[in-house]
């Protein structure tokens, strides 16, 4: 199996994000593309990582591959990569072989696959979510950045024309709000106004920096359930991210 991927900034965001909350996760590629699935430990985040597999330069696949990968160490190898950097990724019998080329000259990397039946165990999610907002990528970016130090819940409140994100402490209250009256919402589906649902703030916070770089994000809601973040990356990748709600 051998894939490769003309932007390894995208790469770059994601592992990144990923190894804030969890060690290990599972890569799948098939012949429909490439995922790569992980769940912290605490059950609390899960994340999938999906790029479709038109979207990739190079594509060689014999048979269906499921590895499991250590995130940590492949975000550690990807901190150097860039914009315009390439990246390979090739799997072998017991490790996955990482390459990155800038003007043409490749860097190489290999790091050994995990063996273990944790990251086997990672659910389906299929929820019913009824309230669908969706916002640039650097909006959400800039909303949660300007807030997340001041406590360690955020809360969204659902309203009749606009969705606010709040954060609560001890110093007093900060908000930011989308409405779609300024343009910031561009797409608005409120079936529970008036209510709210809170989560933890530093699971929102893990996966900012993808949120920099994606063309939107579809923040999807329901009163006591999971939030659901689809995050519209470049070249046809996307980051599905899901938070179980706070409950106090």
């Amino acid at each position: 199996m051998r894939v490769t991927f003309a932007n390894a900034r995208v790469w770059r965001y994601v592992m990144s994000s990923i190894s804030k909350f969890v060690e290990v996760g599972l890569m799948i590629v098939s012949d429909d593309g490439l995922t790569v699935k992980a769940m912290d430990p605490s059950r609390v985040a899960l994340v999938e990582f999906n790029i479709p597999k038109e979207s990739f330069d190079t594509f060689e696949l014999e048979d269906e591959v499921r590895v499991a990968i250590n995130v940590e160490d492949l975000g550690k190898i990807l901190r150097s990569s860039e914009k315009d950097d390439r990246i390979s990724l090739e799997v072998s019998e017991n490790s996955l072989t990482i390459e990155l080329e800038r003007r043409g000259i490749p860097r190489m990397f290999i790091i050994p696959l995990h063996t273990g039946s944790e990251v086997e165990a990672i659910p389906e999610l299929s929820l019913d979510l009824r309230n669908k907002f969706k916002v640039v990528g650097t909006t959400l970016y800039e909303g949660i950045s300007s807030i997340e130090d001041l406590g360690d819940v955020l809360t969204f409140n659902i309203g009749e024309d606009c969705l606010s994100l709040v954060v609560k402490s001890d110093l007093g209250d900060a908000e930011v709000v989308f409405d779609k009256e300024s343009g910031v919402l561009l797409e608005f589906e409120a079936n529970d106004p008036n209510t709210s649902v809170s989560y933890g703030v530093e699971y929102l916070s893990y996966i900012k920096q993808p949120m920099k770089i994606s063309e939107t994000v579809d923040i999807l809601l329901s009163p006591e359930m999971p939030c659901k973040l689809i995050l519209n990356l470049p070249q046809g990748a996307k980051m599905n991210y899901y938070v179980a709600p706070r409950v106090e």
